[in-house]
C-alpha cells in the first residue's frame, strides 16, 4: 500500500464531506470554434465519473481546464473548495493526473522518474525515494525499474502512469483515457488498477472511447457531444431513460437501400436505426416487433446473421446522437 502523504492543506481544506468538484457553465472556445459550452457538473467523494463521448466531443479539453492546464473562456472550477483559477496551487494538490498522451524523459529510469515527479510535487528527499519504491512496487514494475520508460509495454507504460498520479497519494485522480491503444488483456489488467484504487475511496474522474469500461468503473456517467452534456445518472439510470427494451442487430446478405431502412423504420415498436460496417442495429421499445422486423427484412436483403440482446450503454449513446463513439 502506497504511504499516505500528510498535508496540512488537507486538513484545512474548505472541501466539503460530499462535493469534492463542483463545475459551473464551463466553457472553452479555440478562434470562433466553442469545444466546451457551458458544461456543469458536481463530483461527490469517492465517486468515480465517466466522460464519454466520441473524438473531438470535448472530453480532454475539459479534463486540461479541471486540471489548470488551460483556462477556460468563462465559468468557475472549484476542487475541494479551492478555485482552480485563484488558488490554483491549493486546488492542484488535492489532485493527481494521469495523461492520455505518455511522455518519458529518454535519461531517467522508471525510478528516477518517479523520485522526480514527487519532488516536484514537494515531498522530500526520503519521502520521495520511498513514494517512489512504494508507487513501483504498487504497479508491480519492480523488475523493470532500471529502464527508460520508453522500454516499457503499452501496459507497463499506462501503469507508470498512473503511478506518477499516485506519488502524493492525493484524494482525487484524473484519467485521461487511461486504456486507450491497449490490448484486451492489457485493458482488462488496468481495470483492476482502477478498481482497487475505488476500494480506496479515491475520487476518479475517467474519460474513456469504452462503454464497457464506463459501465463496470463509474458510479455515474456524463455523456459530451459537440461540447455539451446531452445526458447524466448511473450507468442502469440512462440504459432505463431511453425506453429501449431490446436492440436486434442484423447482418443482411446485401446491403439495405434508403427505401429500406425507411420500411423498416416504420414498423410499430421501432424506436432507432443504426446502420454501420455492414451491420443493422434497431432499437426496439418492444420485442412485439420482432417478428415482423425478421420477416421483411429478410424480404429486402436478407439476413446471414441475427442478435437480440439488452440494450448496452453503447446503445442508449447511439440512440442519443445517432453516432458511434469513434466517428
Amino acid at each position: 500500500m502506497i504511504k499516505h502523504i500528510s498535508y496540512d492543506i488537507l486538513s484545512e481544506s474548505k472541501m466539503p464531506s460530499q462535493e469534492i468538484i463542483l463545475v459551473e457553465d464551463l466553457s472553452k472556445s479555440f478562434s470562433t470554434h466553442k469545444v466546451v459550452d457551458g458544461v456543469s457538473f458536481q463530483v461527490h467523494s469517492g465517486e468515480t465519473l465517466g466522460l464519454l463521448g466520441p473524438n473531438g466531443a470535448g472530453k480532454t479539453t475539459t479534463i486540461r481546464m479541471l486540471t489548470g492546464l488551460i483556462r477556460p473562456s468563462s465559468g468557475t472550477i472549484t476542487v475541494g473548495g479551492y478555485s482552480v483559477l485563484k488558488n490554483s496551487i491549493e486546488a492542484k494538490r488535492l489532485f493527481g493526473i494521469s495523461p492520455q498522451e505518455a511522455s518519458f524523459h529518454p535519461h531517467l529510469s522508471i525510478a528516477e522518474d518517479l523520485y522526480f515527479y514527487a519532488r516536484l510535487r514537494g515531498l522530500s528527499r526520503s519521502e520521495s525515494m520511498l513514494q517512489a519504491r512504494e508507487t513501483i512496487a504498487w504497479a508491480k514494475l519492480e523488475d523493470h525499474s532500471a529502464k527508460n520508460g520508453r522500454q516499457l509495454s503499452g501496459g507497463m507504460q499506462r501503469r507508470l502512469l498512473m503511478a506518477r498520479a499516485l506519488i502524493t497519494d492525493p484524494p482525487i485522480l484524473y484519467l485521461d483515457e487511461p486504456t486507450t491503444g491497449l490490448d484486451p488483456q492489457s485493458r482488462h489488467a488496468l481495470w483492476d488498477y482502477i478498481s482497487e484504487l475505488k476500494g480506496r475511496k479515491k475520487t476518479i474522474i475517467l474519460t474513456t472511447h469504452y462503454m464497457e469500461e464506463a459501465e463496470m468503473l463509474c458510479d455515474r456517467v456524463i455523456i459530451i457531444d459537440h461540447g455539451k452534456i446531452i445526458a447524466v445518472g448511473s450507468p442502469s439510470e440512462l440504459r432505463r431513460s431511453m425506453g429501449i427494451d431490446s436492440v436486434l442487430t442484423l447482418k443482411p446478405r446485401r446491403s439495405f437501400l434508403s427505401a429500406d431502412l425507411l420500411a423498416l423504420q416504420e414498423i410499430p415498436g421501432v424506436m432507432k436505426l443504426h446502420n454501420s460496417n455492414g451491420c443493422l442495429s434497431i432499437h426496439l421499445r418492444e420485442k412485439e416487433a420482432l417478428d415482423e422486423i425478421v420477416v421483411i427484412a429478410s424480404k429486402l436483403a436478407g439476413i446471414n446473421e441475427l442478435n437480440l440482446k439488452e440494450p448496452s450503454l453503447e446503445d442508449v449513446f447511439l440512440q442519443l446522437t445517432g453516432r458511434g463513439l469513434r466517428e
